[in-house]
């Protein structure tokens, strides 16, 4: 049988490795018909007629963060994507990711981290691969290029804030229960 620290954990390597295998495989392909995709972008889908369309798989490189936020600035990028890193491995407890809500969430954060981390070190230029291109048509908005990985973060970010925003609330009703009883 598997000692329970593997055990505990395991939640937590599959959505990370999913995450990351999916992010660098698709960036691996993006890059390989980048010439095509610059200049002929896939339409995946589209909801509307002529341009722009809702999803398309486009190329462009990013030096920065969402938005191109801290363009001029990719080794500070660089150093919070370790240390953000080192600080969900060194506040594992803190964190509850015994919890397996926790170990997907975590998952799907950290493999988005390390997808990107990798791109930041090993690409030359050393810029994240941006494929996804999203065009919101109720509200005319042509979301930033994004990719697998900049997904994984973002789900993972959202589904940590309202898994904080219920246990919060759970806690809330059930103190308020307590006193309830109380009296």
């Amino acid at each position: 049988m598997p000692s329970k620290v593997k055990v505990d954990y395991l939640r937590f390597w599959i959505l990370f490795a999913c995450v990351l295998v999916l992010d660098q495989a698709s960036k691996a392909w993006v890059v390989q018909n980048s010439v095509n995709l610059r200049s002929d972008p896939i339409e995946v889908f589209d909801l509307i007629e002529g341009e722009p369309s809702f999803l398309k798989f486009t190329y462009v490189t990013n030096p920065g963060a969402a938005w191109s936020m801290l363009s001029d600035f990719p080794e500070v990028l660089t150093a919070l994507a370790g240390i953000a890193l080192l600080a969900i491995y060194a506040f594992r407890k803190n964190l509850e990711m015994e919890r397996r809500s926790v170990q997907i969430i975590f998952g799907f954060i950290c493999g988005g981290i390390v997808g990107n981390l990798s791109d930041r070190i090993f690409r030359d230029p050393a810029e994240v691969v941006d494929f996804i291109d999203v065009y919101l048509p109720v509200v005319n908005y042509d979301y930033p290029i994004f990719n697998i990985a900049d997904s994984g973060i973002f789900i993972g970010a959202i589904a940590y804030l309202l898994m904080s925003f219920f246990d919060s609330r759970k806690d809330r009703d059930e103190k308020g229960d307590e006193q309830g009883a109380e009296i």
